[in-house]
């Protein structure tokens, strides 16, 4: 919502309008008072019948019209604007990459399902529900990175990228390629002009693969001005021993602007997701600005028109026989 006012940048200059009304009334006096040539008759008689045309009327207009010329020139110098303050920018959306962990580890059972993986593909899917114009990447990564779909508002299609993350990438060896994931979730982000830029890494174990470590990831975020927000998703049975390393996830996402979540069961990670959205729509929302539109040029282009007007007036139909 906009709020419009208007105001005076240098309101002081106002203060010589009185100064100009004075300057035309005392112009008319001294030309009032000025002795003017004429026909010298004899008798007036002839002219006792005559009455005053139109032109003999409205010609008096003609001071007014130049007094407002002249006052407009004043508002003019006293430079009127609109102003457009405390008006929120509007928001087309935000940039955000998913960066998803499918390594080996990921089908154990979790998040209160028989795969974490299935229940992080699951909850990615309904967050992808909720976009309206947000424009959505995906990334996966095991030991290596591959880029499902860049930025994109086709979240049907997307939807089916991450419904076929795991089976297109059989390929890939197994590793939980942390670092690499997240510098290529930046890529994507690289020449996005979205005011909000956010990547989102999810994964449930440590990086093993030191191809780009995580820090080295992070910091290239940061250098950017890209959020990142990491997701720690523990493994549900007791007997495995957790490689999660939710020290480094919180170091990389605080070092960026963003946070580190555990999810536990999958409407936790969908609320995680959603969650992050929702805070990076009402920061490009707080974002204020103050327009001014200056409306000088048009009172003079209005002064003008007036001292235009009163010289086309003068010389046709208020013209003074010599």
């Amino acid at each position: 919502m906009s709020l419009t006012n208007f105001r005076f940048a240098d309101p002081w200059v106002l203060a010589l309008l009185p100064a100009v009304l004075m300057l035309a009334l005392l112009y008319q006096w001294r030309r009032a008072g000025r002795p003017r040539d004429g026909v010298v008759l004899s008798t007036l008689a002839p002219l006792a019948e005559l009455r005053p045309n139109w032109r003999l009327r409205l010609r008096p207009m003609l001071v007014p019209l130049r007094l407002l010329a002249m006052s407009l020139v004043v508002v003019a110098l006293a430079r009127p604007q609109t102003v457009e303050a405390n008006a929120n920018i509007a928001s087309e959306g935000i940039d955000i990459v998913i960066a998803l962990d499918i390594s080996g580890s990921m089908d154990e059972p979790g998040l209160d399902a028989a795969t974490k993986l299935e229940a992080a593909k699951k909850a990615l899917k309904q967050f992808l529900d909720k976009r309206r114009d947000d424009r959505v990447g995906f990334v996966v990564f095991k030991s290596e990175e591959r880029v499902m779909s860049p930025l994109t508002l086709d979240y049907k299609a997307l939807g089916q990228q991450v419904d076929q993350a795991d089976k297109q990438n059989r390929q890939l060896s197994d590793g939980t390629g942390v670092g690499v994931g997240l510098a290529s979730a930046v890529n994507v982000l690289r020449n996005s002009q979205a005011k909000s830029r956010v990547v989102i890494l999810a994964t449930d174990g440590e990086n093993n693969q030191h191809k780009i470590e995580p820090e080295q990831a992070g910091k290239i975020a940061e250098t950017l001005k890209i959020r990142v927000y990491t997701i720690g998703i523990p493994t549900a049975n007791a007997r495995a021993e957790s490689t999660l390393n939710e020290k480094q996830m919180r170091a990389i996402a605080e070092g960026t602007g963003g946070s580190y979540t555990r999810a536990t069961n999958e409407q936790g990670l969908t609320d995680t997701y959603n969650g992050i959205a929702t805070l990076e729509k009402s920061r490009v929302e707080r974002e204020r600005f103050t327009r001014y539109n200056e409306l000088a040029p048009w009172a003079l282009a209005a002064s003008f028109g007036l001292i235009a007007l009163e010289a086309l007036l003068v010389s046709t139909v208020f013209r003074r026989a010599p």
